[in-house]
């Protein structure tokens, strides 16, 4: 399921970066939006990611501190 946020992501970024460039530069412009897009979309995944670990990291302390 997260590929397919990543992929569409990917897919405004280009069609952001194609529509903002100038008109001799659309590829690169596509190019580098469909990759900021990309990173900045799996930054965010990876963040949250990092945060549901925490969570269940503390969890499992609690568990064997408490359990």
């Amino acid at each position: 399921m997260w590929i397919w946020i990543i992929v569409i992501a990917i897919i405004i970024g280009a069609i952001w970066g194609a529509s903002s460039s100038k008109d001799g530069e659309r590829g690169a412009g596509a190019f580098s939006g469909a990759l900021m897009g990309g990173m900045g979309c799996g930054y965010v995944l990876f963040q949250i990611f990092l945060w549901g670990a925490g969570i269940i990291i503390v969890l499992w302390l609690f568990g064997n501190l408490f359990g």
